[in-house]
């Protein structure tokens, strides 16, 4: 089973059927008319076929299918292309469809020579889907209302992953397949600022020490529990979580660590923040100062770098949600298991510290797609819906430098992996980390109304295609 990742190669063979595809969808739903049906699900068949890369056979086997449908894809690519751009409905591309589907048929019977049907058109016909939570801290309150939109309309993610706050909300979704936002809600009915962060001396061991102290184990730890009574690992949720972390080098550190852990001590005390706009103005310099040593900076994905699957689930969003200079997270307690594992990742890796994820990816669209391209889960045909709490906002200028220097860094480039890129016009302040209940739950609900206008585009993406007969 290949698992090795070749996102270059495999984003220059299909994102660009993925693209034609979400064209394809977006027309019809301009213009829904039965008719017209079932000339898009024809068009999305094909270029479902055409995007193939390896698939995943019967018997557990992947089967190269890239080569044998080159010069069908890249037919297909040079027909649909300049005609989907210029048309504003599919009935211009109607004319085409009888050859489309002659050299379809053609194609899929010289896939069926390396390959079951059953495995095939499993493939072609049925996305899975992978949701993409961007950093952003308080920001990403909204996040679980995007959630319960999707399951209301019925849709389950295959896969999750996060970035900083988009990965403990992530944490909160994948503990259980169905959602349930009662813990959620629990957590925020009983959190205070001084149970999650802490100001005290403390030794660093994996963590860029800072001023706040994150202790998501206290705060949370009773509700990420394994049934047998030891924490849940990544490996222990319901529906496959993966975190991004930044591991930073020692050619990525410009201070001592003495400068980092004290950087904020004028500006927080232990109710909270004294002066949140000069605190932000020194974590923006700061985050500037490492978004410009990208190569001194290594993404790390907990859950899929080797050995991570059992990396305790809290400490990962520790981890990828520690900003330098501001949140300091660590293992500092007895725990040899963790340690071992942290151990052997800071070797492998050539890090010397864990921290904010948004510095190599601050919506992880990229890692869901190549992910799941990837063949980790099975089926390759993915949609990725990325959440984008932290993109630059009017609302919020005193952000804008910051969040325009995060999407310069890494999210206009991660984005062209996503199939629908969700922003939000209404936030909780990046600051406002532990919110009050009331606070939350208007967060919630500015989630639910974000999220409704791509409801239709989303659930026409992933509605099963209908096989093509004959």
């Amino acid at each position: 089973m290949t698992r090795t990742l070749d996102t270059p190669r495999w984003a220059a063979r299909r994102r660009p059927f993925d693209r034609l595809e979400a064209r394809v969808v977006r027309l019809q739903l301009q213009r829904p008319d039965a008719d017209v049906l079932p000339v898009a699900d024809a068009l999305r068949y094909a270029l479902s076929l055409a995007r193939c890369t390896d698939v995943r056979a019967s018997d557990g086997t992947d089967i190269a299918l890239a080569d044998p449908l080159a010069p069908f894809a890249s037919w297909l690519r040079d027909l649909l292309e300049s005609r989907l751009e210029r048309t504003d409905n599919l009935w211009s591309v109607a004319r085409e469809l009888p050859e489309i589907t002659r050299r379809t048929r053609e194609a899929r019977t010289v896939a069926l020579t390396r390959i079951d049907r059953d495995a095939l058109e499993a493939e072609l016909t049925v996305r899975t889907l992978a949701i993409a939570s961007g950093g952003g801290g308080g920001a990403g309150y909204v996040y679980p209302g995007v959630y319960e939109q999707l399951e209301r309309s019925g849709f389950i993610p295959d896969l999750m992953v996060g970035t900083s706050i988009g990965a403990l909300m992530s944490m909160f979704r994948a503990r259980r397949r169905r959602w349930d936002a009662a813990p959620l809600v629990a957590a925020a009915r009983e959190l205070s600022w001084g149970r999650v962060f802490r100001v005290l001396e403390s030794s660093s061991r994996y963590g860029l020490p800072a001023t706040l102290r994150l202790y998501l184990q206290a705060a949370l730890g009773k509700i990420f529990r394994h049934e047998s009574g030891r924490p849940s690992t990544l490996a222990d949720l319901e529906i496959p979580l993966l975190i991004v972390s930044a591991g930073i080098t020692l050619d990525a550190l410009k201070h001592d660590l003495d400068w980092y852990e004290h950087l904020l001590d004028d500006e927080v005390d232990r109710s909270g923040w004294r002066s949140s706009f000069r605190g932000a103005v020194k974590a923006l310099a700061v985050l500037r100062e490492f978004l410009s040593r990208r190569d001194a900076l290594v993404e790390v994905v907990l859950g899929r770098a080797e050995g991570t699957q059992e990396f305790d689930a809290l400490d990962a969003a520790g981890f990828s949600a520690a900003i330098p200079g501001v949140i300091h997270y660590d293992v500092l307690r007895d725990d040899p298991r963790m340690k071992r594992i942290l151990d052997s990742l800071y070797t492998s890796a050539g890090i010397t510290r864990l921290g904010e994820g948004g510095m190599v990816s601050n919506v992880p669209a990229r890692v869901a797609w190549e992910t799941m391209v990837s063949g980790k889960y099975g089926r390759r045909n993915t949609f990725v819906l990325a959440l984008d709490c932290f993109a630059p906002n009017p609302r919020s200028l005193a952000w804008v430098p910051l969040q325009q220097a995060v999407r310069s860094a890494n999210v206009e480039t991660d984005r062209t992996f996503a199939d629908a890129y969700v922003t939000f016009p209404h936030t909780l302040s990046p600051v406002n980390l532990v919110p009050s209940i009331r606070d939350a739950l208007t967060a919630i609900r500015w989630g639910r109304e974000a999220m409704a206008p791509h409801l239709p585009f989303v659930s026409a993406m992933m509605r099963p295609i209908p096989v093509l007969h004959g």
